[in-house]
């Protein structure tokens, strides 16, 4: 046995998971904007509330089968309806809605003209009555194509609401309606009723209340937002408008715990946008002008909630502890965007606290009154302790090591509960039963020196 191991000396403890965040916005005094805040390029309102009506939509792909659900479809809320002009070019195709306008012109035209004539009696009256009806029919004309955009618009609010699993849309479903159309992506209407449907999603991906966030939701939003084909600098707008949402509910938060509720909640939504736009981050989410929220508190949110999803991640971690474990602890950590300075403290905390474990059980059953039938276990806890800790040393000399969460290897206890003077007594109890035991048939038995 190692004396090293149960041995400690008097060190202040660095505990990574207690962090403070300080942004402005999560003070109790509420914000003041210097400036008002407004949305100059889009004139549409995003309403989040939820419905539970399902739609469906016309001549729309066909939807592929349905995966696990994580966002019900209600979120996006009810169908919309087509008025009787929209429900008429939904029913044209994009050639003979363009043919069809142009029949309409030309029967003006020719209408027109041959009213003035009759009416007029000469070939100027003619014209005069072709260029009013030719002037009406064209704005006939007109509108049948200018409703086009909010048509399309429509039609994908229905189809997306109507599917049983929004995180199984494809691109290509959302292409095909756009082209259906004839429309642009870019095109006002149809790019407002994008940014609703992503914004929509987005919130309803993020966990409610006090709950954490489960680890998935950066990659859920980019799957989604890819899927949509929704361009960076207007999935940045809604989160900074899921932002405003927030802030307005603190504002008319009237209680301690509802204040401390958004503060989670905004510190939440600045990790995970920012995972999602990774570098983009910087410039995409002005955190700083319209929340007067620092870099260095952005920061820190990024670095408070990669800890607590870690720290999740490192529940599932026993004395038990493989390879596999290992490597997807790591690929946890850079997912999580956590320093491997924080991940390698953590990851040793974690170990100290499996032996602490042990040693309390094996001192509660030293100290008991049956001391036959609990000096077994005493043994027994101890052995646990050092397997563990020589599994750490051998996964530490590991070939592939490298690929491996930091922090692997020998167990210390600084920093814990066993840490201090007063818990010195019950290690030497430990240590002095380890030994005896060790030398119960006169001699240290080889399976004891470790």
């Amino acid at each position: 046995m190692n004396p090293s191991l149960l041995l400690t000396t008097n060190q202040p403890s660095v505990n990574p998971t207690t962090t403070t965040f300080l942004s402005p916005f999560l003070n109790p005094t509420p914000l003041r904007f210097t400036r008002k805040i407004s949305q100059k390029r889009r004139h549409y309102r995003y309403n989040y509330g939820l419905s539970t009506v399902r739609s469906s939509a016309s001549s729309v792909p066909d939807k592929p089968p349905s995966s696990s659900i994580s966002v019900k479809p209600d979120v996006f809320g009810g169908k919309k309806e087509l008025s009787t002009i929209q429900s008429l070019v939904d029913a044209m195709s994009p050639p003979i809605r363009i043919a069809s306008s142009a029949l309409v012109f030309a029967g003006a035209v020719a209408a027109g003209y041959g009213l003035g004539v009759r009416f007029g009696g000469s070939r100027n009256a003619g014209v005069g009555g072709a260029i009013a009806l030719g002037a009406a029919g064209a704005g006939a004309a007109y509108a049948l194509n200018s409703c086009v955009p909010e048509v399309a618009a429509i039609n994908l609010h229905n189809y997306v609401a109507d599917f049983e699993d929004p995180a199984a849309l494809n691109k290509e479903d959302i292409d095909a309606i756009a082209n259906k159309y004839g429309v642009s992506k870019q095109n006002e209407a149809f790019n407002a009723e994008l940014r609703d449907i992503y914004c929509r999603y987005v919130s309803a991906v993020f966990p409610t209340g006090t709950e954490e966030l489960r680890g998935d939701e950066v990659d859920t939003i980019i799957k989604f937002k890819n899927a949509l084909g929704i361009d960076d600098p207007d999935a940045a707008d809604m989160h900074m408008e899921i932002g405003r949402r927030i802030f307005r509910q603190r504002l008319e938060t009237g209680d301690r715990d509802g204040d401390i509720e958004q503060r989670r909640a905004f510190q939440k939504l600045i990790y995970v946008s920012t995972l999602v736009f990774g570098e983009a981050s910087a410039f995409l989410l002005p955190w700083k002008r319209v929340f007067k929220v620092t870099d260095s508190q952005v920061e820190v949110a990024v670095r408070d909630n990669a800890q607590r999803l870690y720290a999740s991640k490192l529940k599932s971690v026993g004395r038990d502890i493989d390879v596999n474990q290992l490597v997807s602890l790591r690929e946890a950590q850079l997912a999580y965007r956590l320093s491997d300075e924080l991940a390698e403290e953590m990851f040793k905390e974690h170990a100290r606290k499996l032996v602490e474990e042990c040693i309390s059980l094996a001192v509660g059953s030293l100290k008991s009154r049956a001391r036959a039938t609990e000096a077994t276990r005493v043994i027994e806890e101890l052995d646990k302790i050092l397997s563990f800790n020589n599994l750490l040393i051998s996964l530490k000399n590991h070939p592939d090591a490298s690929r491996f969460a930091p922090g692997i290897g020998p167990v210390s206890l600084v920093g814990g509960e066993y840490d201090g003077d007063r818990k010195m007594d019950d290690l030497k109890l430990l240590y002095r039963a380890y030994i005896t035991d060790s030398l119960s048939s006169g001699r240290m038995e080889e399976d004891k020196v470790w």
